[in-house]
């Protein structure tokens, strides 16, 4: 995924704990994490000199991230929600693009169903 696709994502639509994480640290820096650590807990400790987080936040984001878990092992969400979440809108694309629900679900591999639901799901969001 390019970083410029980040910008669409729908925030409101992550898991509350992902939003809990980019309101401290950013959209970006919170998909650094996910990337890297999701789905495990990452300690976040006291001081921003005891942890290998240094290198992959800039100072801003890191301190801002011990500031609100100092002394916590944070549960890192994984990186699927933003990929999933960019996955079906492209679906959504192609669909309203007239692209049939086989050819979709060949493509992307999930079921008919799941192309059913992903279509349904745009259709309660507007």
């Amino acid at each position: 995924m390019e970083l410029c696709d980040l910008n669409k994502i729908d925030i409101e639509q992550l898991p509350q704990s992902l939003q809990m994480l980019i309101e401290c640290i950013g959209l970006e820096h919170a998909y650094r994490l996910t990337t890297i650590y999701g789905g495990r807990p990452k300690y976040i400790p006291k001081h921003r000199e005891r942890t290998t987080l240094a290198e992959i936040l800039p100072t801003e984001a890191l301190d801002a991230l011990i500031k609100r878990y100092a002394g916590m092992a944070l549960e890192i969400p994984k990186a699927d929600h933003f990929n999933r979440q960019l996955r079906n809108q492209q679906i959504q694309q192609e669909s309203s693009n007239g692209q049939s629900r086989s050819v979709l679900a060949d493509k992307y591999g999930l079921s008919l169903r799941q192309i059913g639901n992903i279509r349904r799901q745009e259709a309660h969001t507007r």
